[in-house]
């Protein structure tokens, strides 16, 4: 199955989401990219890759910087960038690579705003995978070999900082259905057959456009 499309994929933390975009990447035989651009990030900006790693769809403080007035119009860095936050600038990096990737052709982009900084491409799918906190927690503690308490904490923890990152530099709520073209629980579905859904959604969106 070819296709056109570029692909975001935002998800909750142990839902599954990664898995799903890998398989899916595999599936359709496109570029997946996830935690690879914080490696193509530290090429590009020659900063620390073990920095970065830290930093990951994680928001400068408010209370602490107050971003300049050329970093809403992100995909427009002025020559004062790397005078910013490293979190701004990490995240003003990856947003170049993933516009320049998107344009190259078919890919699949899991978080890092990747919904936001692509809404304009003519080919965008944005997706969401989410889950109840029960079987997040229950996937989490066996891959993690926690505690479902620990596993409840992390999840807490985790979503907290995917939002606040999400809503601190992007458009949109977090999390929010409406801002996706297709939701998935991933916990009524398995990964597989959440795969095979989204597999189905993009043809007929793709049929759609021709």
């Amino acid at each position: 199955m070819g296709i056109n499309s570029v692909i975001s994929i935002s998800r909750q933390f142990g839902s599954g989401g990664r898995e799903v975009g890998r398989k899916l990447a595999e599936e359709l035989k496109v570029p997946f990219y996830d935690s690879a651009l914080i490696t193509l990030a530290a090429e590009k900006s020659g900063m620390s890759k073990q920095v970065l790693e830290n930093l990951d769809e994680r928001a400068t403080s408010r209370f602490l910087y107050t971003p300049p007035s050329s970093v809403p119009a992100f995909g427009h860095p002025s020559t004062s960038i790397y005078n910013m936050p490293l979190s701004d600038t990490l995240f003003l990096t990856q947003y170049e690579i993933i516009k320049q990737l998107a344009d190259e052709g078919p890919a699949i982009f899991v978080g890092r705003c990747s919904d936001y900084i692509l809404k304009d491409h003519p080919f965008h799918i944005s997706l969401f995978i989410h889950a109840s906190e029960e079987v997040r927690a229950h996937r989490i503690a066996e891959y993690e070999n926690i505690s479902n308490e620990e596993a409840l904490a992390n999840i807490s923890k985790y979503d907290k900082e995917r939002k606040k990152y999400h809503d601190y530099y992007a458009t949109g709520t977090w999390g929010i259905a409406c801002n996706y073209d297709l939701t998935i629980n991933s916990g009524k579905l398995s990964i597989e057959l959440s795969v095979e859904l989204i597999k189905e959604f993009i043809a007929f969106v793709e049929k759609s456009r021709s």
